[in-house]
């Protein structure tokens, strides 16, 4: 498993809920909600699939005047789950004991081929300082989210491609009519789940007019979104539309 950097500022997070906590030093009972991790985790070339997984929390804990330190959530994406084209919301409540050991995980929200089960069992292993009342350890109440989001490359061969209904040609630019410029120009398009579409970029040998030309007609672009072959479902793909340019 690969995993990028962490693209939130999770220092800075952790700062906020902090100076919070001072501030509310007194308080029996401080319920937070942080974002703490989003990542991104890449299969093989092979799979053409990029697989997001981005996890969050909110604690309870009564009693304490200081939180719970948790570690960086670490999880091995199934196989089986890839290949039938796992996607959405996994939620889990679980209790962090004063012991720095993690038990009686609930699950609220499972899902299926493994994902569950996975996630469980990296749930059983987190590493976290417990919460604390007056430096001394008690328990606290975990809320998990962990949602799992899939795209698929142009090339993946579990997944039948977006249909395109429509697909407004490319207004060649007034200023290049005088040079007769011809030439192809590729762009880069997320065909999402929901029927929107977003422009990734373009790319040619072309003057720069060209790409922001084919880049603006590939925005009204109409299509019926990619469906995985195994699981009937909607997905998302990213492919690449070619506009052909003669004056």
């Amino acid at each position: 498993m690969t995993q990028a950097p962490i693209v939130l500022p999770t220092l800075l997070i952790l700062n906020l809920i902090k100076e919070k906590i001072m501030n509310s030093f007194k308080r029996k009972l401080f319920v937070f909600a942080a974002y703490l991790c989003c990542f991104w985790i890449f299969s093989g070339i092979a799979d053409a699939q990029e697989i997001s997984f981005n996890y969050f929390y909110k604690i309870d804990y009564l009693e304490a005047t200081e939180p719970p330190k948790i570690g960086i959530f670490n999880f091995d994406y199934p196989e089986e789950a890839r290949k039938n084209g796992v996607e959405g919301t996994f939620k889990a409540a679980l209790t962090l004991g004063e012991d720095g050991k993690v038990r009686d995980i609930i699950v609220v929200q499972p899902l299926p081929h493994g994902v569950t089960e996975a996630v469980v069992k990296s749930l059983q292993i987190l590493q976290f300082q417990p919460a604390k009342n007056r430096d001394q350890p008690v328990s606290a109440k975990l809320n998990f989210d962990f949602v799992v989001t899939a795209v698929y490359r142009e090339n993946d061969k579990n997944i039948s491609k977006p249909k395109i209904m429509d697909k407004p040609e490319a207004v060649y630019p007034n200023n290049q009519l005088a040079e007769k410029v011809k030439g192809k120009v590729q762009v880069s398009v997320m065909f999402n789940t929901d029927g929107t579409l977003k422009v990734l970029g373009a790319s040619s040998v072309m003057p720069r007019e060209f790409d922001k030309a084919a880049a603006e007609a590939a925005t009204k672009i109409k299509f019926q979104p990619a469906v995985h072959k195994k699981s009937k479902k909607p997905v998302s793909q990213q492919m690449i539309v070619e506009y052909d340019f003669k004056p």
